[in-house]
């Protein structure tokens, strides 16, 4: 069994825990109050602080994971029925969603905190980031299904989960990738220039507040 790394002031954790002083609402200043686009009793579905996009959404646990591997070995029929759902919703809204995740594994522990297990939804083109990721010499695992992913050897190991109308595909990091790799390949295909992918550069506050103002009516 993999012992669950504690979390001890991590902006995620705090910010799902109802603290009210974190870099969102530093950045923010009330204007949106909140990022939450959906709660339930495990999950939260935030807007990406920084977007790439309007539309760019986070579905992270409330508790603290380093990866959806290891979520899914906890909540696998839920995750799915989630992830269902969420993508229904999200594509009335903004169109098909890809859906990326970066897991850590076990042996990024003392990163558990800024890794807390996220996915990212963005109404982005699966196929040319596909193309980007082989092109950088990545090799890949389809998956029967995405609860795949809570078998060996993805709990315990960094892999990057391309999720798309139901399909499942990791592929497994080569040891040359920089961080942010994914935001930085999506952002290819957004045709924006670099490094204004990278959410220390630009913060994208309208792309925010566009994207909150959509998913109003998703809460429940």
């Amino acid at each position: 069994m993999i012992n669950m790394p504690q979390c001890d002031g991590a902006d995620f954790c705090e910010e799902i825990a109802g603290a009210t002083d974190t870099s969102f609402s530093r950045f923010y200043e009330g204007n949106p109050p909140h990022r939450r686009a959906r709660s339930t009793a495990n999950f939260e579905v935030l807007a990406d602080m920084s977007p790439l996009v309007t539309g760019h959404l986070l579905l992270l646990p409330r508790k603290h994971y380093l990866s959806f591997a290891q979520v899914l070995g906890h909540h696998p029929g839920e995750t799915e029925e989630l992830l269902d759902d969420i993508a229904a919703i999200y594509r009335e809204t903004f169109g098909e969603p890809l859906i990326l995740e970066h897991g850590s594994g076990i042996d990024e522990e003392s990163h558990a905190c800024i890794t807390h297990a996220h996915l990212h939804l963005l109404p982005a083109d699966a196929d040319a980031v596909d193309d980007l990721l082989v092109q950088d010499g990545l090799s890949y695992v389809d998956l029967e299904s995405i609860t795949e992913l809570r078998e060996a050897p993805w709990p315990e190991s960094a892999y990057f989960l391309r999720h798309h109308r139901g399909r499942s595909r990791v592929y497994v990091p080569n040891g040359n990738q920089k961080r942010q790799y994914l935001r930085s390949i999506v952002a290819t295909t957004l045709d924006i220039p670099d490094p204004e992918w990278d959410y220390a550069v630009i913060v994208r506050k309208d792309c925010l507040r566009r994207t909150m103002k959509l998913v109003e009516s998703w809460s429940r």
